[in-house]
Formats: structure tokens, C-alpha cells, sequence
């Protein structure tokens, strides 16, 4: 016997949103609890709100309000408006072909485009033929525009792309969360990261699948309950692999998760004490134990550390040099 919401009655007497069905889609496979919470708690206050209300309303905290909200950033439904707010003084010089780029609009070409523009380069042709075998499919002109676009706008070349397209084809094939809006995300990054050749995007897949087991196993020591990580969350992954052992990243979970209150652990908790502990040059968890306890009466005897998150996390902001 099928469920019906119930027509009418109390049930309707405060109003009603939308909700965009490409939402169900995400959230019955890969969306959180809290994740799917913080969104319908946003779409129900006029489709805009900030952390500390949704913390408040669902009882986590500000940190982890706003991973919740990243992870709809990251999908493509929600926008956080700080890209513009970001004060450009605080980014270094760009090159002058990478600022002419980001200050044009990624050209939106229509079916004649990717005719003409095949006509006229026979690697895009190419490039669409190997599209349609990798995915074993007809494209779609959103499709097709988005790796023409990846070839003759972010400058990649076609066999770096094709690359991609065979890791998009293997990682939908085993279930994951990939989408078009994603494939374009990691385009742009290595773009920006200036890959250019097959061995250099095997070595970013290769990192990327290391960041996924990395981010597993976080999850896993930590009880959380996310489950698809942002680009800002892969971002901060990889510094946390590039600055340390897998051993110190863990015990950092585990130091969280000891010290923290339930409600206000995070993932920025983590990174505020490996912060911390880069800042200080601790690269074993044996070092983190065996600091000496800042003592008023300047006693020179060693004790265990302190695991104040409170105290980490007001030298981490204090001492701000990492991006996140």
C-alpha cells in the first residue's frame, strides 16, 4: 500500500517550500542526516541562513553546521557568496593569462559551436569520439560544451581530459557520487595546477584516491556522520597528508574526540590541533605527548602536554597561515 501526504489540515497551517527534486536524487544516496536537516531548515527560512542558526536549531555545532551547508555548495545547490567576498589584497598576484581567464564567463556553446568547433580542430573531434566510448553513451550538448570547454578554456590537453573521463566512468560505475558540475571542479584545479601530461594526472588520481581512504578512515575514528566530502574538505585532506604521517593525523581524530565535547567536534577541530602542531614542528604523536606543560612557576620538569581544543584553537587563529 503506497504513503500519501496528508492533503490538508494542521499539517499546512505554516506554509509550504520547494523543494528541487535533483535534492531527492542527492540526498537519498549520499547526503547526511544533519546534511539533509541544515538544507531543509535553509529552504524553509527563505532559502538563506547562517552556521550558528542551523547549529542551533539542530543542536551541532557552528563548524559542523557549516560543513553541512559546504556540502551543498559542493553539489551545486546552495552558493556562499565567498568567492566575491573574499578581499583580494590577501591573494597572491595571478599570472596575467590566469586573471584574463577567470574574467570571462565559460563559454556556453550551443550545438552549431561544437559542429564548427570540431570542424575546425579534429582533437575535439577525437576527444568527443573517446567521450562516447568511455561512457558508452550519446552526449548530451551540455556534455560535449563542458569537455570542449575543459580543452579550449582551461587549456588542458585532450589526453589529460580523456584521463579524467575514464576516472569519472570508473568512479560512476562503482557507485560514487560523481557528477558533471564535479568532473568540471577537478578540471579546474588541475588546470590551475598546470597538468599537462598522463603521468601527472595518473599521480593526482592516485592522491585523490589516497585523500578518499584518508577520509574514510577520519570518519570512521571520528563517528561522523558526513559522507561525501567538498572540494574544501579534499583540499584540507591533502594539506593534512602533505604536512603529516597518516599516524599523527589520526591520533589528531583521537585527541579531538577526547577532548572535545560531543556537540562541538568537527573536522576543523582536527585541523585547529594539526595546525598546532605544525606550527610548533611536532611530527610524532610520542612529540606531542612528551611537550613540556607551561608552568607559572617556570618549573623546567616535564609533564604531559595539554589538550585544551579551546587554547589550540586560539593559537591555531592566531597563528593563521594555512589555507582551508
Amino acid at each position: 500500500m503506497p504513503y500519501r501526504i496528508i492533503p490538508n489540515g494542521e499539517i499546512w497551517n505554516g506554509g509550504v517550500f520547494c523543494v528541487p527534486k535533483a535534492v531527492t536524487e542527492k540526498s537519498l544516496k549520499f547526503a547526511s542526516e544533519n546534511q539533509l536537516k541544515a538544507l531543509l531548515y535553509l529552504l524553509s527560512n527563505n532559502g538563506t541562513a547562517e552556521p550558528a542558526e542551523i547549529a542551533k536549531a539542530l543542536g551541532i555545532s557552528e563548524a559542523q553546521a557549516a560543513e553541512c551547508l559546504d556540502f551543498w555548495v559542493y553539489e551545486g545547490v546552495l552558493s556562499s557568496g565567498s568567492e566575491a567576498e573574499a578581499a583580494p589584497v590577501e591573494k597572491p598576484e595571478p599570472k596575467p593569462e590566469k586573471r584574463a581567464l577567470e574574467s570571462l564567463p565559460m563559454p556556453s556553446l550551443t550545438p552549431r559551436d561544437v559542429v564548427n568547433l570540431c570542424a575546425e580542430n579534429a582533437e575535439l573531434a577525437s576527444l568527443l569520439r573517446a567521450a562516447e566510448s568511455i561512457l558508452a553513451t550519446s552526449l548530451s550538448i551540455s556534455m560535449k560544451s563542458n569537455l570542449i570547454n575543459m580543452v579550449t578554456y582551461y587549456g588542458l590537453p585532450v589526453s589529460v581530459v580523456v584521463t579524467l573521463l575514464e576516472y569519472y566512468k570508473s568512479e560512476r560505475d562503482a557507485g560514487r557520487n560523481i557528477t558533471t558540475r564535479t568532473l568540471q571542479q577537478i578540471a579546474k584545479d588541475w588546470a590551475n595546477e598546470e597538468i599537462s601530461t598522463i603521468e601527472q594526472a595518473s599521480e593526482k588520481l592516485l592522491e585523490m584516491a589516497e585523500s578518499e581512504k584518508l577520509w574514510l578512515r577520519v570518519l570512521e575514528l571520528c563517528e561522523f556522520d558526513y559522507r561525501q566530502p567538498t572540494q574544501a574538505q579534499l583540499k584540507m585532506l591533502r594539506r593534512w597528508r602533505n604536512d603529516f604521517e597518516p599516524e599523527m593525523i589520526f591520533f589528531a581524530c583521537n585527541v579531538m574526540k577526547k577532548y572535545t565535547e560531543e556537540e562541538k567536534r568537527s573536522l576543523k577541530a582536527i585541523d585547529n590541533i594539526l595546525k598546532d602542531w605544525k606550527r610548533k614542528g611536532l611530527k610524532t604523536p610520542d612529540e606531542v605527548k612528551n611537550q613540556p606543560k607551561p608552568d607559572s612557576k617556570k618549573d623546567k620538569k616535564k609533564s604531559k602536554p595539554s589538550f585544551d581544543i579551546e587554547e589550540i584553537k586560539k593559537n591555531s587563529d592566531l597563528n593563521d597561515d594555512f589555507d582551508i
